[in-house]
């Protein structure tokens, strides 16, 4: 048999006969099997001890990327692990914050300190955040705005400096007294994070009380650990409750829409006056209706504006703002993250360059037909209250915002195109708000350049 010319490897008698029965039983106690055996039992041993210890002690496992359907939706491949290094990761803060605030000197983007005091309270992802303003002589107000709210609150803190030597101690003092306020005060402690800005806040104004930016607001929202962001004026009161109610227009706000909050002022606002808020709609319309109380709509006479004093009196469901006007500057929540534009920094504060984009972009605006605000002046010698513009400000701010309408409007108008959004509804706001401001080119979207 064919066996039998090779039985001399073995060493182990062949088989007399040829079955399958008598061929194993030779094939297992031939030396070459029984060489191969041990050399396996060998080799099992030491692999063995090296892969358990290797699984037992690993100190990170970097799984392999799951297979896509559509090559097209995945991201680039890359030669690293993005969890561990990354040249993002490595990035100093100082040029990542050059890179987001254009407007900005370096002499500030180098020195923003984000949670430089830190709330306890670790909010939901799908919470609302107020984004403030605060200076050092209106901490009351963040105290009076934190007892209010009982949520979080992301506030910038802006401390400019100036080459004199008592400023460092004046910084200081400042510092130990909210430091001191976080120790004292539960609210505070619980729901505030602020965000401190130091260095000189204009080469015009040198005092140490800046006044409220498009910057400051853009830092606070970029900070807020929540999902909705909640933009509201300075001498601004939300009622109690408020925010339990905002949340339930959460599905609008995920469809990157904007909610309007009415805003109404006491006809005699006097900070002397201890006035006592109305808390539901029922007492807002009694006190409309008794002349004691208005809406308030900036750059506009008290209970006119986009917002529609009259539809929100008659209203039990939210409404849009139909007669949008590009300085309208309400109150209103919007989603941090979407589609949903950053304010243009060019300004000082200009809440409304903030909406334009916003509603350019497609969002709509819907009025909250049962919550509102209040504005009060607690503290009316606040140089905030008295702010005012100069005349060469108010010239150069009304130029430069009307320069920037038209450009926002080329700029949405050519992003829609080139996505291929056009003539889908996104576009909308684009058609109807643009086309009267280019008219003045003596240009139509209908010239067929778009």
């Amino acid at each position: 048999m064919w066996f039998n010319k090779y039985s001399y490897l073995s060493g182990a008698s062949s088989p007399s006969r040829c079955t399958p029965k008598a061929y194993v039983t030779w094939l297992l106690k031939s030396k070459l099997v029984k060489t191969v055996m041990i050399l396996y039992i060998i080799f099992s041993m030491f692999f063995t001890p090296i892969r358990l210890v290797a699984y037992l002690f690993a100190t990170e496992v970097l799984e392999p990327p799951e297979p896509s359907v559509n090559f097209m939706l995945n991201a680039i491949p890359r030669t690293y692990e993005t969890n561990s290094i990354s040249p993002l990761s490595e990035m100093k803060p100082s040029i990542r914050f050059s890179k987001m605030h254009t407007y900005l000197p370096h002499s500030l983007t180098d020195n923003i300190y984000p949670y430089y005091f830190r709330a306890d309270f670790e909010p939901d992802n799908n919470d609302v955040t107020v984004a403030a303003y605060i200076t050092p002589n209106r901490l009351d107000d963040l105290v009076r705005l934190a007892d209010i709210w009982q949520g979080p609150i992301s506030a910038t803190l802006h401390l400019p400096l100036r080459p004199k030597k008592h400023d460092d101690e004046y910084i200081k003092d400042i510092l130990d007294t909210i430091k001191h306020l976080y120790e004292k005060n539960q609210n505070i402690s619980m729901y505030v994070d602020i965000h401190l800005i130091m260095g000189p806040y204009s080469t015009t104004n040198t005092t140490l009380q800046p006044v409220q930016t498009n910057i400051h607001m853009n830092t606070a929202r970029f900070f807020a650990r929540t999902e909705f962001i909640f933009f509201l004026d300075s001498d601004t009161w939300p009622i109690p409750g408020l925010r339990s109610r905002i949340l339930k227009h959460n599905d609008l706000l995920l469809n990157n829409d904007a909610l309007i909050l009415p805003t109404f002022i006491f006809a005699n606002n006097d900070a002397k006056n201890n006035y006592e808020f109305p808390k539901k709609k029922l007492h807002v319309k009694k006190l409309v209706q008794s002349r004691l109380l208005g809406l308030k709509n900036k750059g506009w006479e008290l209970n006119n504006g986009p917002t529609c004093l009259k539809k929100w009196m008659k209203s039990n469901e939210l409404y849009k703002v139909e007669n949008y006007e590009s300085h309208y500057t309400p109150n209103f929540v919007i989603r941090k993250t979407g589609r949903i534009p950053w304010c243009s920094e060019r300004f000082e504060n200009n809440k409304a360059a903030c909406l334009f984009q916003i509603y350019l972009s497609g969002s709509e605006l819907w009025v909250a037909p049962k919550e509102f605000l209040m504005i009060h002046q607690y503290n009316s010698d606040s140089h905030l209250s008295r702010y005012e513009e100069s005349k060469w400000q108010r010239a150069f701010n009304s130029r430069m915002y009307s320069t920037f309408v038209r450009e926002t409007c080329l700029q949405y108008a050519r992003r829609f195109s080139a996505i291929g959004k056009w003539k889908s509804p996104i576009a909308d706001h684009v058609k109807q708000e643009c086309e009267r401001i280019l008219g003045g080119w003596g240009v139509s979207f209908n010239d067929g350049y778009i």
